[in-house]
């Protein structure tokens, strides 16, 4: 009787041991059935056009909304300037409309007014209109009373106004305009957080306009004040295009298309972190000057 209990309890036990072990074996099956494939993750150079594609949105967006601002501020001001000549106009109208002080009540203690004596003759009259105007009758308008102050000037836009309206003409492609919002923009404020932008939107407007040589010089201005500005690498880039644009001109001038090949072609030396659009537009631009490869 107790082997058969002892036999029985050895059973039991190497049931449980081998239902465990099943378990351990098929739990990493298990496992792979149920878990969901991992999604497969785009390359790196589809992750960075991904990353520049938002970033060009995020600055479309900027720039319209920094022209949206512009936009309000000026009717703002719009606004202000007409109800100041409002208060204003109605200020010279109550002037106009009321009576002298002078006129309104007779003085304290002032003789009444006597009747004219009948042999005193008939009044002098053919008073000319100087001696009329200071008659001082009832009602009249003084003089210069009827011209009414200059309209009040609308203040000077800001620096942030200045660049959006600047932005807005760019976006909008007018770019003669937009040429002349910059070139205020640097007179007025030369040493602002947007002046490094402004700088090279002016050259950017430039050379759409063909103009190469002050292009060129701007370009040149805006890497020598910024040479590690976020534009920095587009303006090296645009610095070439401007160069072989003047090559051209030139009749092939050999100097300044080796100087736009320089350009081109120490793009990546010099900025290792040039987005890919530039780079590609280094690429473009050197192929088209016939840059050596």
């Amino acid at each position: 009787m107790t082997q058969r209990l002892a036999f029985n309890q050895a059973t039991t036990r190497l049931a449980a041991i081998f239902a465990a072990a099943g378990l351990l074996f098929s739990a990493p099956a298990l496992a792979q059935t149920r878990l969901p494939p991992p999604q497969q993750i785009g390359s790196a150079e589809e992750r960075q056009d991904r990353i520049e594609e938002l970033q060009q949105q995020l600055t479309e967006a900027t720039a319209e909304n920094e022209r949206l601002q512009y936009e309000i501020n000026q009717r703002d001001r719009e606004i202000q300037r007409l109800r100041s000549m409002v208060g204003e106009l109605a200020g010279v109208n109550q002037s106009l409309t009321s009576p002298p002080a002078e006129a309104t009540a007779p003085a304290t203690g002032a003789a009444p007014p006597t009747s004219p004596r009948a042999d005193a003759g008939p009044a002098p009259t053919g008073l000319n209109s100087a001696q009329q105007a200071n008659t001082g009758t009832l009602g009249a308008i003084p003089a210069g009373a009827s011209t009414p102050p200059p309209a009040p000037t609308a203040p000077a836009p800001t620096a942030d106004e200045l660049y959006a309206h600047g932005q807005s003409l760019l976006a909008a492609g007018r770019y003669p305009e937009a040429e002349v919002a910059f070139s205020d923009f640097l007179e007025r404020f030369p040493n602002v957080v947007q002046t490094p932008n402004a700088r090279f939107w002016y050259a950017f407007t430039l050379l759409a306009r063909n103009n190469y040589s002050d292009a060129a010089s701007s370009f040149a201005q805006y890497l020598q004040r910024t040479p590690q500005g976020p534009r920095a690498p587009e303006a090296q880039v645009r610095l070439g295009m401007a160069l072989a644009g003047m090559a051209h001109d030139g009749s092939n001038d050999a100097a300044e298309l080796r100087q736009a090949c320089g350009a081109f072609s120490s793009l990546t030396a010099r900025y290792p972190q040039a987005p890919r659009n530039v780079r590609d537009l280094a690429t473009r631009e050197a192929r088209a000057a016939n840059c050596p490869a």
